[in-house]
């Protein structure tokens, strides 16, 4: 009898829950791929492109378009493209098909875009006139 009692209130609290008005925080899909694709960059890329994605390695520092936060691309530098280079490669640089699933390839390169956009965004804070 007791235990149907604490089963019944564990049941009520657990409904009390799930009815709550709040909704949960959403994270955006942008943020959540970012995050994941930064854990793959580390792994998997930043023997080439460094940490901080500067390409400044004993590796890469050679090669133009290792640097993946100076503004300077191959390509466009939009998602579609970085996502394109990192699926097919581009010599120097190795193709990830086949190594990366498709959906590890676009959270690498969602990770690339935002680490080119915040450091765009220091560069242009930097260039900002300071007020007197």
């Amino acid at each position: 009898m007791l235990r149907t009692r604490r089963l019944a209130a564990i049941v009520a609290v657990a409904a009390l829950a799930a009815c709550r008005r709040d909704p949960l925080p959403e994270v955006q899909r942008g943020d959540r791929d970012s995050t994941a694709g930064r854990r793959i960059f580390e792994r998997k890329c930043a023997n080439c492109h460094n940490v901080n994605g500067d390409g400044n390695t004993i590796t890469a520092r050679k090669f133009p378009y290792a640097n993946l936060i100076d503004g300077k691309w191959r390509s466009d530098g939009s998602f579609e493209a970085i996502e394109r280079q990192v699926r097919v490669g581009h010599d120097p640089m190795p193709k990830f098909e086949g190594k990366l699933t498709d959906e590890e390839i676009r959270q690498v390169a969602a990770y690339v875009v935002a680490l080119s956009r915040a450091a765009e965004a220091r560069s242009a804070a930097a260039r900002a006139p300071t007020p007197p």
